[in-house]
């Protein structure tokens, strides 16, 4: 199966994917999201020979690519290369016709490019055009970005023209008008760091599903998953005796990085699954390297 490719024809940000303050009029932007998507793109393996072997008819359509003025407080995509998965196409769940006023919805972050980042739908405008409007979440109680789990506020609004920005519906908990509680729900595949790639120098992530909610008293169980052999985003249970049940406290939280999108995997789809169950996660939140191992 060769790589998906989605081409976002949209234009360049004047600002960071991730929520900072304004920047002063005078200023130069730090980075445009075309920039970061392009740096993700080159993490997971874009293959820039495939896309000069593109249709024509992509080609043509590139060409012709005006760039209008940017309105205040907006952003575009650029251009982005994603694995395809092995059997379910995640892409169907974040459709344009997905978003809805009130949902809140992970982002990918301009790091390494895993959803971290989170943000409440104010409204959305699916169509040829497509436009929401949403405001960040940010973390309670030191505002900190990119912090997965925790108690977050509703912040600051921007304007995005295009759903590829977006990961997955966050399942969270609404504790007041305008705050939320984001926490592993039982079922939910997550990424752990463990340590980094010598080579690259980039996160290297150990992925779990949990087995319970989360609990501030008991914490919350997991158990590791591992990669199976012959698939490129199939995982299944790490079975390792007395161990194969974790825990993590309340003073572990901050080991979490992100949560995967992820389904179960029935057996009737290949034959060549190994006993237990399995899981297919969503290539756009896993590594490179852990996909091309």
């Amino acid at each position: 199966m060769t790589p998906h490719r989605r081409f976002i024809r949209d234009n360049l940000v004047h600002y960071s994917l991730v929520p900072p303050p304004p920047p002063p009029k005078k200023h130069k932007p730090e980075k445009t999201l075309a920039e970061m998507q392009l740096q993700l793109a080159k993490r997971k393996g874009k293959d820039q020979r495939a896309a000069q072997s593109s249709s024509s008819d992509d080609s043509d359509e590139q060409s012709e690519l005006e760039v209008p003025e940017e309105e205040p407080d907006s952003y575009h995509s650029g251009q982005m290369a994603v694995e395809d998965s092995d059997f379910y196409n995640f892409d169907a769940d974040r459709m344009e016709k997905c978003f809805k006023r009130g949902q809140v919805w992970a982002l990918y972050g301009d790091d390494d490019g895993m959803p971290r980042h989170y943000a409440l739908v104010e409204t959305a405008l699916p169509g040829r055009q497509f436009r929401a409007q949403i405001r960040w979440l940010e973390h309670q109680p030191d505002g900190k970005e990119g912090k997965p789990c925790g108690a977050f506020k509703v912040g600051r609004e921007v304007t995005v023209h295009s759903v590829n920005v977006f990961s997955h519906l966050v399942a969270c908990e609404k504790v007041a008008r305008e705050a939320y509680r984001v926490y592993p729900k039982k079922g939910s595949v997550w990424a752990l760091y463990a340590g980094e790639y010598i080579d690259t120098g980039r996160p290297k992530y150990d992925f779990v599903v949990f087995l319970s909610g989360y609990s501030e008293v008991h914490g919350i169980s997991f158990g590791y998953l591992e990669k199976v052999e012959g698939f490129r985003s199939i995982f299944t249970r790490r079975e390792i005796g007395v161990r194969a049940v974790q825990y993590l406290r309340e003073g572990d939280v901050g080991l979490l990085s992100h949560q995967t999108p992820a389904r179960k995997v029935s057996k009737g789809e290949a034959s060549t699954l190994p006993p237990g169950d399995c899981w297919e996660l969503d290539p756009a939140s896993l590594p490179a390297e852990l996909l091309h191992a």
